[in-house]
């Protein structure tokens, strides 16, 4: 590498010469440079008018895609509509029969539920603890006579240690064969009251303690071992008979209790598995246990034996065993289980029924059409009426987002086009841009409904007045949409076959529109080619000047070098001769 020393022997600005000599040359890289930051600028303008483009076809696809029919076709949607939502709600497909139906409802579907038939659970002893029972620790204030007693209940107490305390105040406990619970003096002859509202025990909300004109309390509610985070299998789980591990079946699912499992998790796994086709709950209050279906309709729950005897506990089944538990024969109780109600209603005055209060079209015969049975018809309501129409909700939307990017792809037509645009000069664009007016403003003989013009339907390019006589007040599409409601009301068809029929104003446009947007061959495509090609070139050349400009400033500072040098060894010769 050389090193500059510029002007130490000559005074002259070697550097400065260099520079401008440089700037000179350079100037062309700088040109080129502006060129490629053009041909940049076109192709990001290409980039977002492709968009615009691309919008404009998706708006048009909404229509034009009705030839694959189902959810594609904006012109079939229906809408179904209750003169009651109270009494029906309703949906309609596209294969719906556009009319009017007379509905009423005589009786709405139940749930089947199987309860057990008696409490299956033991009532509470003196081993119970009052945990167990849901009754939380805290005070209890008790008063014979007026004179009050404040009895502690620890988290470990058993009833038999909450009966020994209130004896000491003076109040008998007992728990009868139904579980309830009573309080009273010993000798019948003492004024007691339980509760205070400084207790911190819910003994007795939980309960539902209810003084009695005798003076004595009893609860409402029982008190039962067995709640739901009993381990089913534990000898001391609560129920009236030992449950033993197995299986057992509700609905088509089976399912298996071990060691393990609790009351609460059974009930989590039926309530969870969709095969049961059933929920189930246990009451703490009547120590029962009851399972509904979640299928309405008058149908028994399936509910089998298997190898755990649950079922036979729980009331649901009878089951007899062999010496090995193995089932000799088994049957499940029908009465225990209060069977629901199949729906019972009328369209146009002839009576249905469904097992469902979600009546399909098998069931009504009301092709395309769902109801959804919410009462009973009162003398009040009457005869409701069921109205399947056309749902152009839709459609219009579709309409409105055609008229928008329409005007979108006009405006940047003319945007991208003008003098001095990018895109100046590119016929492709405005030929397009002619071709969708003269579709916009043009009539579809091919249409043998009633309306040949987009105009007929509401869709309009603005027109000149007094106040704009501009021309270009008529690129732009406006909606009439009361226009277009009336036309859908009058002739659906007609709409339908003068936007999206093969000789369609939208069918023409699209094929425009996708040659335009063609892979390989559209213009957009072939266009981008293009500008990559040219930016490519462009940047060939500014890299090959760059290096020119480069390889010729070493080229000047090397021979100013060699001159700065010479002077200097000519100034030390003459120095030294001196």
């Amino acid at each position: 590498m050389s090193i500059s020393f510029s002007g130490l022997a000559s005074g002259l600005d070697t550097s400065g010469w260099v520079d401008a000599m440089v700037s000179i040359k350079q100037q062309k890289v700088t040109a080129y440079n502006t060129e490629l930051s053009a041909i940049k600028n076109k192709k990001s303008t290409l980039t977002a008018t492709r968009t615009v483009f691309n919008n404009f076809r998706t708006a048009i696809e909404k229509f034009t895609d009705a030839k694959f029919g189902g959810t594609f076709d904006v012109f079939t949607k229906n809408t179904a509509k209750s003169s009651n939502e109270a009494v029906f709600t309703a949906k309609a497909n596209e294969k719906a029969a556009r009319q009017n139906y007379d509905i009423t409802v005589e009786q709405l579907a139940t749930y089947t539920k199987a309860v057990s038939k008696n409490s299956v659970s033991a009532v509470a002893d003196d081993d119970t603890k009052l945990s167990q029972l849901g009754i939380t620790e805290g005070s209890l204030t008790a008063y014979v006579n007026g004179a009050k007693t404040t009895i502690e209940i620890g988290k470990d107490d058993t009833f038999g240690d909450l009966k020994a305390r209130l004896a000491e105040a003076g109040v008998k406990t007992e728990v009868n064969e139904d579980g309830l619970l009573s309080f009273s003096s010993f000798d019948g002859t003492k004024d007691i009251s339980i509760g205070a509202t400084t207790d911190g025990s819910n003994l007795v909300s939980l309960v539902g303690l209810e003084k009695q004109e005798d003076g004595t309390y009893l609860s409402t509610n029982s008190l039962f071992k067995a709640s739901v985070a009993s381990k089913l299998t534990d000898p001391n789980s609560g129920f009236n008979e030992q449950i033993t591990a197995g299986t057992f079946k509700i609905g088509d699912a089976t399912f298996t209790i071990d060691e393990n499992t609790t009351l609460s998790g059974l009930i989590s796994s039926i309530n969870n598995n969709k095969d049961a086709q059933a929920y189930a709950y246990w009451d703490d209050a009547t120590g029962k246990l009851s399972i509904t279906s979640k299928k309405e309709g008058a149908s028994y729950i399936n509910i089998e034996a298997g190898t755990s005897n649950f079922t036979d506990v729980m009331e649901f089944t009878e089951t007899e065993r062999d010496a090995d538990g193995n089932i000799i024969s088994s049957k499940m109780f029908t009465d225990a289980q209060e069977l629901g109600k199949n729906a019972i209603f009328t369209v146009n005055g002839t009576k249905m029924t469904s097992t469902s209060n979600t009546v399909t079209e098998d069931i009504s015969r009301i092709e395309g059409v769902t109801l959804t049975l919410n009462k009973v018809s009162s003398e009040e309501d009457g005869v409701s009426k069921l109205t399947v129409e056309q749902d152009t909700t839709d459609l219009i939307e579709a309409v409105k987002s055609f008229v928008s990017t329409y005007n979108d792809v006009i405006a940047k037509i003319d945007e991208v086009t003008a003098n001095g645009a990018d895109l100046q000069r590119e016929t492709n664009l405005t030929s397009f841009k002619n071709t969708i007016r003269t579709y916009a403003n043009g009539s579809n003989t091919s249409n043998g409904g009633a309306f040949k013009l987009l105009a007929d339907i509401g869709i309009s390019t603005g027109k000149a007045d007094g106040n704009n006589i501009s021309s270009d007040n008529t690129n732009t599409l406006v909606l009439d949409e009361a226009k277009l409601k009336e036309a859908l009301a009058k002739d659906p068809e007609s709409v339908r076959s003068l936007l999206a029929g093969e000789n369609g104003v939208l069918s023409m446009m699209e094929d425009s529109v996708e040659q335009t947007l063609s892979a390989s061959t559209g213009f957009f495509d072939v266009k981008e080619k293009t500008l990559n090609s040219d930016i490519q070139k462009m940047e060939t050349k500014i890299k090959k000047q760059t290096e020119s400009v480069t390889k010729y400033r070493a080229q000047l500072e090397k021979k100013f070098n060699v001159m700065e040098q010479m002077i200097a060894k000519m100034q030390q010769n003459y120095s030294s001769f001196l």
